[in-house]
């Protein structure tokens, strides 16, 4: 009876310790009343939490985001353009624009970014394109350049289509995107702006819908909503959908990192407290490690066809990562991947490889890594990787062989010509002792 009891207890608490484990690896920490929520570090490209981060959903007006993030790339901020007839077709919570109206594009994305005017983004998306239609293809085209995979667009604005949809994790890297543009970025987390006034109506005083930019209350669909101030996020779009249901987008910058929240299917009077959570949770939960910074450099790379035969190597960017709750640093390494067959020249800041940063045997995250160095074209042995100081040696070593072999030929002809010299001389010597001695012999009339 004693054993069975203690088993049964040695088998509870391991059940206890083992559901703690799985609610800590499935976020049961953090509860959030939205349908789908997701917490993304853009820094890190990673997804820190999620709930139905998948699931496809009305994103309402954080279309928007995409919307502005298209017409800052392709339009002039400064330029004045003229409202198109089908902006003003759009279904409307408030009129913004008037068809004709002259009006700067920089002015229609306060319009559409901060009081989420359908209107002033339907003309973005007309002065871009030509029409929603045609802007829609662009807005799926840069969706699916930006990694989204579960996303379609149909309008600019965000008004119901059962066609438009996205998920928090789409929606999280178009969010990165857009507020990494530095005129959505400031546009959105704008608190406060006036249009001017158009040769179609008055000046406009807009406050921006975002309450965490200064806190306090405003009234949707005769739903009130209040928040306080969160100083830590810098930009950000909310959303309604025809079923009184609350969307929202918004970034913060947190111990040097760029973090996302996202959340769809939730309430007006919850949006703010699911946001608020996923923020302090990822302040918790996101721990920041630098394993190298910008501009440092690497090991040298092989490289074909240049002047040297190796090249320097630097970080495009700081190497972020978030290190996990009880993950060692010692767990943390980088190691400098070169193209291959790497070509010259090469010119100080083209990549030409890339940084595996490595949390123990997986690679957690990429840098790109650039020449740190200009290296020119070699001379003809380059391309099997010679330098042209290896060809210096190379040509200087022929030279000196080849000079070696002709002086040695040069002092053997001479030596040649002495010992010829010395030996006719000798038998010169011995052909006059020998008259000599027959002019000796005549003389004295010896017979021998």
């Amino acid at each position: 009876m004693k054993r069975f009891f203690k088993a049964a207890v040695i088998l509870t608490m391991v059940l206890v310790m083992t559901a703690g484990s799985f609610g800590t690896a499935f976020g049961a920490t953090l509860s959030v009343d939205a349908e789908s929520a997701v917490i993304y570090c853009a820094t890190t490209d990673e997804i820190i939490w999620q709930k139905n981060a998948g699931k496809e959903m009305n994103m309402a007006s954080i279309t928007k985001i995409l919307t502005c993030l298209i017409a800052a790339e392709k339009l002039d901020l400064n330029k004045e353009v003229t409202v198109a007839k089908e902006a003003t077709q759009v279904p409307l919570v408030e009129p913004m624009v008037r068809e004709g109206e002259k009006i700067k594009v920089s002015d229609l994305m306060h319009m559409a970014l901060m009081v989420s005017a359908n209107d002033a983004a339907a003309a973005l998306a007309c002065e871009v394109a030509g029409s929603q239609k045609e802007f829609a293809k662009l807005m799926n085209a840069k969706a699916k350049e930006l990694g989204c995979t579960n996303t379609n667009f149909v309008n600019a604005s965000g008004v119901y289509h059962k066609d438009q949809h996205s998920t928090a994790k789409d929606i999280a890297l178009i969010a990165a995107a857009a507020f990494g543009n530095p005129d959505v970025r400031r546009i959105s987390g704008t608190r406060e702006y006036t249009v001017p006034e158009t040769n179609k109506g008055p000046a406009e005083k807009l406050k921006n819908l975002n309450l965490f930019l200064e806190g306090g209350e405003l009234t949707i669909n005769e739903e009130k909503t209040s928040a306080k101030k969160y100083k830590e996020v810098f930009a950000g779009k909310t959303g309604t959908t025809n079923e009184n249901k609350a969307t929202m987008a918004a970034g913060m910058e947190w111990d040097g990192l760029e973090i996302y929240a996202v959340v769809l299917g939730t309430t007006q009077g919850r949006r703010y407290v699911d946001m608020k959570k996923l923020f302090d949770y990822a302040k918790e939960n996101v721990q920041r490690f630098d394993a190298f910074k910008k501009g440092d450099i690497f090991e040298e790379g092989s490289l074909l066809g240049g002047a040297t035969n190796k090249v320097k190597g630097m970080a495009a960017a700081d190497g972020i990562l978030n290190l996990p709750e009880g993950a060692s640093a010692a767990l943390v390494s980088s190691k400098a991947v070169y193209n291959e067959e790497l070509q010259a020249p090469v010119v100080t800041g083209q990549v030409i490889g890339r940084i595996d940063v490595y949390m123990g045997d997986e690679v957690v995250r990429t840098v790109d890594l650039l020449a740190a160095e200009d290296v020119e074209e070699g001379w003809f042995l380059s391309k099997w990787g010679i330098t042209n100081l290896q060809t210096i040696f190379i040509i200087g070593g022929i030279v000196l062989v080849i000079g070696f072999v002709v002086l040695i030929m040069v002092l053997r002809s001479i030596n040649k010509k002495k010992r010829a010299a010395a030996r006719k001389a000798k038998l010169r010597k011995m052909a006059l002792q020998q008259m000599e001695n027959d002019h000796d012999h005549q003389q004295r009339n010896w017979p021998y």
